[in-house]
């Protein structure tokens, strides 16, 4: 952290204060704006290794900082720190190509001194990584021009046959528009249980799959191993998406994804779930939290309910579905 150099744009004079004298003690170069403009004159006239960034500022506010930022010095990083612990305000910000986002008060400013790290860290390996980045798309774009390993690799993305738990079954419906779109997958747990998956990217065109498959391969050794060492787990999605979610934002994703992530108990018909990002909807009462990837300090609630007798449970989009039916509900499907 010696010779950091920090840009704080804060208008609030007391907190302003209080991270300068913080952030020195440990080392830190800090320069201070009062305000918007202040902070985007002072970005364009000197050499900054991060950014500290107040949301409710006078004059330019800090999305328009950050949007001035993301087009003219995309890898500098950027910590918002503001009061505004609405979605829609994190959302906007990370999408506007803020690094991290602490909601005030910071309890503990140990907290910004390890987000200042975490992101030089990561800006560090990006900038390592970048050769390999480059040469890593130039074998995905050659991967990709074959339809034969496209058909392959979206096939893996679905299950190939229903599962059968106790008097339910879970079975799914893929759209031909969806193909590529969806990551579907169930599969068995001991004790007549059951967890599944429905998750889509919210990527780039064309790169759908790809992050999908990325997707399943961090998701799967997380429910092997607790399937092993913590089984409890597996009863609480919202802590598996959790656990997701960190490592997402911890990795080179630049995709968010939604998901809904459910465990059935076969025997009673109990459900428990977690739902992120709100394009995948669900018969039941469920209010979304935030997408995958987007915040490492989301937060996921707990959902429980119940497949009724001869009832059924859907999840997805008006065209592709997966679906937890009683025996009597398939008949009558």
């Amino acid at each position: 952290m010696l010779n950091t150099r920090v840009l704080l744009i804060e208008d609030d004079l007391v907190f302003q204060q209080l991270v300068e004298r913080f952030l020195e003690q440990r080392g830190y170069q800090v320069t201070c704006a009062d305000d918007g403009e202040q902070g985007w004159n002072l970005v364009q006239q000197g050499e900054f290794d991060i950014v500290l960034c107040d949301l409710n500022l006078p004059g330019l506010s800090g999305l328009e900082v950050l949007e001035r930022l993301l087009h003219s010095y995309a890898q500098l990083p950027v910590i918002v720190i503001s009061a505004s612990e609405r979605m829609s305000d994190i959302r906007e910000a990370v999408r506007l190509g803020a690094w991290d986002y602490l909601v005030k008060p910071v309890e503990h400013l140990e907290t910004l001194d390890v987000a200042i790290q975490n992101c030089l860290h990561r800006n560090s390996l990006e900038a390592s990584w970048e050769h390999e980045r480059w040469e890593l798309d130039d074998h995905i774009d050659v991967l990709f021009d074959s339809d034969k390993m496209s058909q392959q690799l979206s096939d893996d993305l679905t299950p190939h046959e229903p599962l059968q738990i106790g008097p339910f079954e879970i079975t799914h419906h893929l759209d031909d528009q969806d193909s590529d779109a969806f990551w579907v997958d169930y599969h068995r747990l001991p004790d007549n249980k059951a967890i599944a998956v429905m998750a889509n990217a919210q990527a780039l065109a064309g790169q759908s799959l790809l992050s999908l498959l990325v997707l399943k391969t961090i998701f799967n050794p997380i429910v092997r191993a607790a399937t092993t060492n913590h089984p409890e787990m597996l009863a609480n999605p919202h802590k598996i998406l959790e656990r997701l979610n960190a490592e997402l934002c911890h990795s080179k994703m630049k995709s968010a994804f939604d998901m809904v992530l459910l465990w059935l108990d076969g025997d009673s018909g109990a459900i428990h779930w977690g739902h992120a990002g709100d394009s995948l909807r669900i018969s039941m009462d469920s209010k979304p939290d935030l997408a995958l990837g987007i915040w490492a300090h989301a937060s996921f609630k707990a959902h429980h309910g119940q497949v009724a007798d001869e009832g059924k449970l859907s999840i997805g989009n008006d065209r592709t579905m997966l679906s937890i039916m009683r025996p009597a509900a398939v008949s009558a499907a």
